[in-house]
């Protein structure tokens, strides 16, 4: 994950990317640019650059996700 790979969940900074988002079942690949803003230690802001979608996604201090709103929260420690 780009948050890990640059350590955005421990210190300052924002990197732009472009992933791949395979479609089910076609498995079609299209591009996917993303934002990747640090927040505060363990908080980052997800923000997609081709639509409206931004998330503030929370991580444990070895970069996993704990909270994903709207798609996922960890369960137990």
């Amino acid at each position: 994950m780009p948050v890990l790979r640059h350590s955005l969940h421990r210190t300052p900074g924002e990197r732009d990317f472009l992933m791949a988002w395979v479609s089910v079942p076609d498995l079609t690949v299209s591009p996917s640019p993303q934002r990747y803003t640090h927040l505060a230690p363990h908080r980052v802001r997800f923000t997609s650059l081709d639509s409206d979608f931004r998330s503030d996604l929370t991580f444990d201090p070895d970069g996993l996700v704990v909270d994903y709103p709207g798609l996922a929260h960890r369960l137990g420690d």
